[in-house]
């Protein structure tokens, strides 16, 4: 007799755990689920998804707007002036000759990178600079040459686990390329930049039928491709390239996409995450954006509660997205930001400049508080460089690209900060203005910035973050984090790694010892599993185990096991001192319970580290220290038990991007209760 497989047994257990009313609701309820998406599908492929101009014309839209004919839509939407986008084509001339003046080297750079956007050339999760013909397939993963199939009902797309990678169409699809191709013709006033912009929203519009083929599959996707595609079209609204016939297309499809996230919400009552805060978000564009929709004033509506609510959920009151990941904080903290800039910039009080009080209006003064909160703790997590450390997960995410940056160079973050709360303490001055927030704030932005004082490296100091149990050490250039917090998502544990205990260092401004990253998801789960484990971070692994078990097929899911808690922290003006402990090693057969205290001489950049195992038993001790692959200094380790060498090792600095680097290494038998002290200096 075979055993059971995971799923089979995950199921057994709740219908032996879970009251039968419990049960009854619950099949009632998939029951229900199954059979109307299995008549959705059939009247999709009979009847077709498409919405016909009459039909749209004449049912679309709210009871102030009627149009009898396409004449009359045109003439409203040429010329409107409300709402307002920031994204604002009477800012062209004011932004252009600020960037002329001040960043002249960012017209080559923009119009290079839109001129392989209008070739075709792509570089997206890794890939490098791909050309991918005259003619877009939207349903390719270019990588590897798998392709899904558009005619396929979207609810039915499957993940090719270890063959391909789904993100690789959903991310070209996501249409971050557009800003560029807006700011190039702001810039340059070519006329190919618009033209471009046109093909390729017509050819994805003819290429994905709605409720068919991959890229309806997440609407994570399709609400960051419609804001990506609002943004676009406000570049290019004045442009004689926007035809009657283009205008008709874009609308529809707008209003498709729109009813398309409200009724597919990525939303579950145990647990919403960045996927439905994207959903909001997108509802949020358009109810402000296009109020002549019927559905317009309750997707503003529902999705501005929405904003407010899941601002409660998914962001900690020390100010830390709740995923335990810092690159999955940028993302949510650009999906709150930008929905709340364009509430924000339409409400009647807005006077051009007061943006947080008027977000404080309408969302509340708690909301406000963590917005500002997500953006402090920015300011103390960048490195010394400008690049945010990773722990957890790194999918690259983004809700906008205004410019090419490493991706873990997250200095317009702060700029953003700085201009819409007016706060000069998110003024670094090692890390200057960025320009890309031009297009954001305009020269009214730049004023506002200019105007405010400077902070600097050597005024941020050493900050706890307890509820995500992140703790930052530093001193000017001197700099390191530690990570001792929950595996976040209520427990789920979705995006953490094994890393409790683990930390980077950063000695005189350079990077010494990093966190690995993430590589990939789904195309390789070896690798994915790899990059989340416990041999992969800084910190000791007992026995070969890991500090949080996991199904190897689950990749989005972790125990939550390993309990780690902050015992001591304590800044001073020589020393930091920190102290914590987790408890995943209980799963032994002889419980170890890990106990590490950091010692960072804050002016030499040196590092002292006790690990203390208390226990019984002989057990196999590993330590891992993973460089920098740019490290250029010499690194010393200092111990009297341990005999470190130096082995092969990779690192991620974004999604889909492996790079060889080295680590040190280092391993003990030993018996418990044991003491093992380190120091680290260069």
């Amino acid at each position: 007799m075979t055993s059971l497989n995971t799923k089979s047994k995950y199921y057994l257990h709740k219908v032996k755990t879970l009251p039968t009313q419990v049960l009854v609701k619950k099949a009632l309820r998939k029951v229900r689920g199954k059979s109307v998406d299995t008549i959705d599908r059939i009247f999709a492929n009979a009847l077709g998804t498409e919405m016909t101009d009459t039909e749209f014309l004449r049912k679309a839209w709210d009871s102030k707007y009627k149009f009898q004919n396409l004449e009359e839509l045109r003439k409203h939407f040429y010329n409107k002036r409300k709402p307002e986008f920031f994204i604002d084509s009477s800012k062209r001339g004011e932004i252009t000759s600020v960037i002329c003046e001040h960043f002249s080297d960012a017209l080559s750079k923009v119009a290079a990178e839109a001129d392989k956007v209008c070739e075709h050339i792509f570089n997206l999760l890794g890939s490098g600079d791909v050309n991918l013909g005259k003619k877009i397939d939207w349903h390719l993963d270019f990588k590897t040459g798998y392709c899904w199939s558009p005619k396929k009902y979207y609810k039915d797309i499957e993940i090719p686990y270890g063959k391909a990678d789904i993100k690789l169409p959903w991310e070209l699809s996501r249409f971050q390329h557009l800003a560029m191709l807006g700011e190039a013709y702001w810039l340059t006033n070519n006329k190919k930049y618009s033209k471009e912009f046109v093909n390729q929203i017509c050819d994805w519009i003819d290429n994905n039928k709605p409720k068919f083929g991959i890229n309806w599959h997440c609407t994570m996707d399709v609400a960051i491709r419609v804001c990506n595609w609002i943004l676009g079209y406000y570049f290019f609204k004045d442009s004689k390239g926007i035809t009657d016939e283009f205008l008709l297309k874009f609308l529809k499809s707008i209003l498709i996409h729109g009813k398309h996230i409200r009724k597919n919400l990525e939303y579950s009552s145990k647990l919403t995450s960045n996927h439905y805060l994207s959903d909001i978000a997108g509802l949020v564009y358009l109810g402000t954006m296009f109020p002549e929709f019927k559905e317009a004033t309750e997707w503003k509506d529902f999705g501005i509660q929405e904003l407010v609510k899941e601002m409660k959920k998914q962001v900690y009151p020390d100010g830390v997205d709740f995923e335990a990941s810092t690159c999955y904080h940028r993302l949510v903290l650009e999906l709150f930001f930008f929905s709340t800039l364009v509430v924000v910039i339409n409400d009647e009080d807005f006077k051009s400049n007061n943006y947080a009080e008027i977000a404080q209006k309408i969302f509340g003064k708690e909301y406000v508080q963590r917005l500002y909160k997500m953006f402090e703790f920015v300011l103390h997590a960048l490195k010394p460089n400008g690049k945010m450390p990773q722990i957890g997960d790194n999918d690259s995410g983004r809700l906008y690209i205004f410019a090419k940056r490493e991706v873990l160079d997250m200095r317009y973050l702060l700029t953003l900060g700085a201009i819409f709360f007016k706060e000069p303490k998110f003024k670094v001055g090692e890390f200057g203005f960025c320009e890309e927030v031009l297009w954001v704030f305009g020269e009214k932005g730049y004023n506002i910035w200019q105007n405010l004082g400077e902070n600097c490296l050597a005024n941020i100091g050493s900050r706890a973050f307890p509820n995500a149990g992140w703790y930052i050490m530093r001193n000017d250039k001197n700099y390191m984090i530690i990570s001792c917090g929950p595996n976040g998502q209520n427990g789920n544990g979705g995006h953490c790694h094994n890393d409790k205990l683990g930390f980077e260092l950063c000695i005189d401004g350079e990077v010494v010892i990093v966190d690995p990253g993430t590589y990939v998801y789904t195309p390789s789960p070896d690798a994915r599993n790899k990059f989340r484990s416990t041999a992969s971070h800084n910190t000791v692994m007992i026995n070969d185990k890991e500090q949080n078990r996991f199904n190897r097929k689950n990749l989005f899911q972790m125990k939550d096991e390993a309990g780690a808690k902050c015992l001591k922290w304590k800044t001073g003006d020589k020393v930091d001192i920190f102290i914590g402990e987790h408890y995943g090693y209980k799963q032994l057969f002889q419980i170890v319970i890990h106990r590490r205290e950091i010692k960072f001489y804050k002016k030499e950049g040196t590092l002292e580290i006790t690990d203390r195992l208390e226990g019984t038993g002989k057990h196999n001790l590993e330590w891992n220290l993973i460089l920098s692959p740019e490290l250029k200094q010499k690194l010393e380790i200092n111990s009297d038990k341990l005999q470190w060498h130096k082995v092969p090792a990779f690192y991620s600095p974004e999604y889909g991007l492996i790079i060889k680097t080295e680590k040190f290494i280092s391993a003990l038998k030993a018996l418990i209760p044991a003491e093992v002290k380190f120091s680290i200096e260069s």
